[in-house]
């Protein structure tokens, strides 16, 4: 399948349950438990550089000082043919479906010896545990006396975060400037723009390194933050490519350590009777998330399925100006990768967030749509979504909507 052929018209476990928890967080955990100790990282310090050289990139195509990357592609021809999709079986017949997972819940713990457990645990990656909210106001504080009510009678509730919130902790747009190699990150700017420091005039009451202080500066992304993603948003033709059915398994889960090709995916669409088409936005299911949240599977984040590095992949991904790829795993890509027998970390986030500056979705949870899918043979829809606006961050929470057309449809997904 090449891609570019006319849309199809119509609409149409295991006993021990164990789980690797690794301490610390982000690349250092995953270095930990792909076993690959400093030295080697060490060694493999210009492997990205060499791996991508003379590949694609789009440093310079919307100009020098651009910071929104591949989002530049969708303009109002792609919002309408998402919209196009969407109303395939008619104005009635809509189903909607939100793919994002809790901000809150449980994680797996670890106990005073920090044993492993076999807890099922909310898909944060190790260390970056789901947040933990907690009320400031509520009747019980009308009735100790500790809130009074508004003129008139009226009352309400109000709450916070009290503990740690990871932006990467739940379902979440990367911004541009998450992930590099060398010393620029996307569009050339200087990697050093990743760690600039903003002081502000009122300090307020916070945590450092588990120490309560006051936070009076702070250290962000001068470029390539989420804020630019977050004002434009993101609407567009959706397609699913739902792999982990097409190959099969226990539950339409792709096995830990599958790697998914460029040729999986084309072979996943075309037997879905979809074709992709230029500046598409992607959603790869892998059944990795349900995964999380089975007491009877063993959970593996660096070694979950996802995308499989390769020269074609990323040639492909670069002809047919796919702006965002989302999937239901914890990087898209798969964690650790070896590639012509050297060892690599996330390869794929160098080559799309920091050379194309495409824009990778992860941690959505894609069953009920999956089935939809699977159900009448559309795998095409509208697809939207807005990261949250917070200043100089590496990524956002993220709730993506999916309008999709089904005749018959009922109802919400």
């Amino acid at each position: 399948m090449n891609g570019r052929e006319p849309d199809h018209n119509g609409c149409a476990g295991d006993e021990s349950g164990r789980r690797r928890f690794m301490q610390g967080c982000g690349a250092v955990a995953a270095v930990a438990a792909a076993g690959m100790d400093v030295s080697t990282v060490a060694a493999n310090a210009d492997g990205m550089a060499a791996l991508l050289e003379g590949m694609p990139n789009n440093w310079g195509r919307w100009g020098a000082d651009d910071e929104l990357g591949a989002l530049n592609l969708l303009d109002e021809t792609q919002a309408a043919r998402g919209l196009q999709a969407a109303t395939c079986g008619g104005m009635s017949s809509v189903e909607t479906f939100t793919l994002q997972v809790p901000m809150t819940g449980e994680v797996v713990f670890v106990d005073e010896d920090e044993t492993p457990t076999t807890e099922t645990g909310d898909p944060a990656f190790p260390g970056r545990t789901p947040a933990r909210r907690g009320n400031v106001e509520d009747e019980r504080s009308y009735r100790e006396g500790t809130a009074d009510a508004y003129p008139g009678g009226m009352k309400s509730s109000d709450d916070r975060a009290l503990t740690d919130f990871f932006m990467h902790g739940t379902t979440h747009l990367d911004s541009l400037g998450h992930a590099w190699y060398g010393d620029q990150i996307y569009n050339g700017f200087d990697a050093l723009e990743t760690a600039a420091a903003k002081s502000f005039d009122r300090p307020l009451e916070g945590r450092i390194d588990g120490e309560v202080t006051e936070i009076s500066e702070t250290r962000g992304h001068a470029r390539a933050d989420i804020s630019p993603a977050a004002d434009a948003g993101i609407s567009g033709r959706g397609v699913l490519l739902d792999v982990g059915r097409h190959q099969g398994g226990p539950g339409n889960r792709l096995p830990l350590g599958t790697g998914i090709t460029l040729e999986d995916l084309l072979a996943t669409a075309d037997e879905q009777g979809v074709a992709i088409r230029e500046r598409d936005i992607l959603l790869v299911r892998t059944g990795a998330i349900p995964r999380v949240r089975d007491p009877n599977a063993t959970w593996d984040p660096t070694n979950e399925p996802g995308l499989e590095f390769s020269e074609a992949l990323v040639r492909w991904l670069h002809e047919f100006d796919i702006p965002m790829i989302g999937a239901d795993n914890l990087a898209v890509e798969k964690v650790t990768q070896e590639i012509d027998g050297r060892e690599f970390t996330i390869p794929l986030h160098g080559a799309l967030l920091r050379n194309l500056g495409c824009y990778l979705n992860e941690i959505l949870w894609l069953d009920e749509l999956a089935e939809s899918c699977a159900a009448d043979g559309t795998y095409e829809f509208l697809f939207t979504g807005a990261p949250l606006h917070v200043e100089r961050a590496t990524a956002a929470p993220i709730n993506p909507l999916v309008l999709k057309g089904c005749e018959g449809a009922s109802g919400s997904g």
